[in-house]
Order: C-alpha cells, then sequence, then structure tokens
C-alpha cells in the first residue's frame, strides 16, 4: 500500500509498504487523516519516538474487512478513535483510560494514518452518523479535545468567555463554549488571519497584545497556546471567581511575576488542566453535534492527496499555510 513514511527527522517519504495486518483487528480503508500541530514536532523537530514511522492520528474511513463475530459490518463509516490504552493500570481501572500510564497510540507510538490502510481494534471505531462527512470525521479527534477540556468543569451560565489562540482547537473550544451557553465568546491571537476566520465563525475577536488595556474582565478564560505569555494573560484577564481551562500543550517554562501569582490568589480563581479524550463521551457528543451547532466543515481549508504530504508539510513549515486552519490528506486520491 501507500504509505507516508518518517525515514528520519525532517525527511517524509511516499512509498510502498507492507499492510501490517493484525488478527482480530478490522482493516479500515483511510480516507480522511488531518495534519496537526504535534505532527510538525514529531516529524521536523526530533518528536518522534522511533523511525521509520507512519504519522497520522486524526483521521476517519471505511471499514473493509471485519474479524469475524465483530459487532461492526463492512462498510460502515468510521473515525478513529488513536489512544490505545492498557486496559491494566490504575487510570484504566478508574475508567481514565485517557490518562493511561502505558498507553499505545496511532501515529506516534505505533504506525498511524498517513496511509491507504490501517488495522484497528473493534473499542476504537466510533460509527460515523450519515449527516457527517468522512472529512468532518476527520476532525473528531482534535474536536474532542476541546470538547473534554471545556467540559471538565462547571461554569456559569451565559459566562463570558476568552479563548487566547486561534488554532484549530482554541476554535473548537470556543464553540463548545458556545454550545455549553456562553453569552459572549472572544477569541484572541496575534495573527491577523486567524482572528479574521475567527470572526467568520461568528465570534469576537481581539488582537493578543490589546487583551491588557480591556476594561471587562471574563468569568472563563481558555489558554490554547501553551506560552507563558497568555498564561499569564489568562489570569489576568479572568474574573474574580471565574475558571481557567488549561489545555495548550507546554511550550516554554512556565515563569510567572510576583504580581501574576497574587492575583490568582486574590481573584480566587480555580484551573484544570486536560489531557486528550475518551470515545464516551466526548467522541460521540462530537459527531452527534457536527453539521449542527458544531462546524467542522468550515475549519477544513485544504485537503491535498497523500502524495503531496511532505510537500503540504514543507508549506506549513514555511508560512504557507498561515491562512489555513486544518489541512487534511485524502488518503485514497492517487
Amino acid at each position: 500500500m501507500k504509505a507516508v513514511v518518517l525515514t528520519e527527522n525532517a525527511h517524509l517519504v511516499c512509498r510502498e509498504v507492507p499492510v501490517n495486518e493484525i488478527p482480530g483487528w478490522y482493516r479500515i480503508r483511510i480516507a480522511f487523516a488531518g495534519i496537526c500541530g504535534s505532527d510538525i514536532g514529531r516529524g521536523f523537530r526530533n518528536g518522534a519516538y522511533h523511525y521509520p514511522l507512519i504519522m497520522g492520528h486524526e483521521f476517519s474511513g471505511v471499514i473493509e474487512d471485519a474479524p469475524e463475530g465483530g459487532r461492526y459490518p463492512v462498510g460502515l463509516r468510521a473515525a478513529i478513535y488513536p489512544l490505545l490504552p492498557c486496559g491494566k493500570c490504575e487510570a484504566c481501572a478508574a475508567g481514565a483510560i485517557q490518562q493511561c500510564s502505558h498507553y499505545d497510540y496511532f501515529g506516534s507510538r505505533r504506525d498511524g494514518a498517513f496511509a491507504r490502510i490501517l488495522y484497528v481494534p473493534e473499542a476504537n471505531i466510533i460509527p460515523v452518523p450519515d449527516h457527517v462527512t468522512l472529512e468532518e470525521a476527520a476532525l473528531s479527534e482534535p474536536a474532542a479535545v476541546a470538547r473534554h477540556a471545556i467540559f471538565s468543569h462547571a461554569i456559569p451560565g451565559h459566562a463570558r468567555a476568552l479563548v487566547i489562540g486561534g488554532g484549530p482547537v482554541g476554535l473548537l473550544a470556543a464553540q463548545w463554549l458556545r454550545i455549553r451557553g456562553s453569552a459572549e465568546v472572544t477569541v484572541a491571537d496575534i495573527s491577523p488571519a486567524k482572528l479574521e476566520f475567527a470572526a467568520r465563525l461568528g465570534f469576537q475577536t481581539v488582537f493578543s497584545p490589546e487583551l491588557k488595556n480591556r476594561e471587562k474582565s471574563f468569568e472563563v478564560c481558555v489558554e490554547a497556546c501553551g506560552l507563558n505569555v497568555t498564561r499569564n494573560a489568562a489570569i489576568s484577564c479572568c474574573a474574580r471567581g471565574g475558571h481557567i481551562f488549561l489545555i495548550g500543550n507546554p511550550a516554554d517554562t512556565l515563569e510567572m511575576e510576583r504580581s501574576v501569582y497574587s492575583s490568582i490568589l486574590r481573584k480566587e480563581l480555580s484551573f484544570s488542566g486536560s489531557w486528550n479524550s475518551c470515545p464516551e463521551p466526548d467522541w460521540r457528543d462530537v459527531l452527534a453535534h457536527a453539521g449542527k451547532d458544531l462546524d467542522l466543515r468550515s475549519l477544513i481549508t485544504s485537503i491535498r492527496p497523500l502524495r503531496e504530504a511532505a510537500e503540504t508539510f514543507r508549506e506549513l513549515l514555511n508560512g504557507g499555510g498561515v491562512m489555513s486552519c486544518k489541512t487534511l490528506l485524502n488518503c485514497q486520491e492517487e
């Protein structure tokens, strides 16, 4: 089969590879696979666990072959949950498989979806409803990550909310806040293109450096960048008794001035961290809302054939993808 193989750091090759057939698992013909920001670090900043590696953990497809006695039929359209829990650790025993201590993972710890075919276990298959396209279903993973975060803590009804970071997960978090009933959702970023994109989705926007000049605070803040400056900005903008969702993977070292730390105490702020997502209820809720009050289609700004993966990554690395939000690879297009 055709696959895009990371042979070493910063070197992607589209080539023929054997299909890794696994007895008892389903054979999935992959339809679309999303490029995640983590794929940039994994593929081009020495972030891979091993080489060679087939990346890709955001994907949808169709069951091409099913094991005898399997729950799902051939032809079923599916989104695939990429985390493979060990089923034995304390977190798994508690039902928190997203916190598994010894997990495997498609596209990072094992080969993933930048390929034509992939075998997956039954527990990782999420049926896609008729009203959702396979392109939209390929965004289930980032949408579920955002949902898992936003539903991890109670928030007041009709709260004013701020999302710092206008990337795909930030925009998805903003949509979940709107679904939860936030009266006003504002997206902050330093990129005019991202702010324009957020405005088209119906959100208020603000240029991040101007946050410090705003008189109005927010009952809920989402930090979706993982930067020291944005974490501190979230604390400064949060209202008394407010809550901060931390969902941005750390991109630098946490440093905090005494005045910022003091504001946490004086305003009695609360924080929640979030990691990954769960099939239930996150993924099924994503697919229930998709195409209705959760707009996944608009986030897809580019679809490229699998053979152009290396070129697509080069464009993203060189800033050619600045205007894009989410790029998909069409894994079946010749």
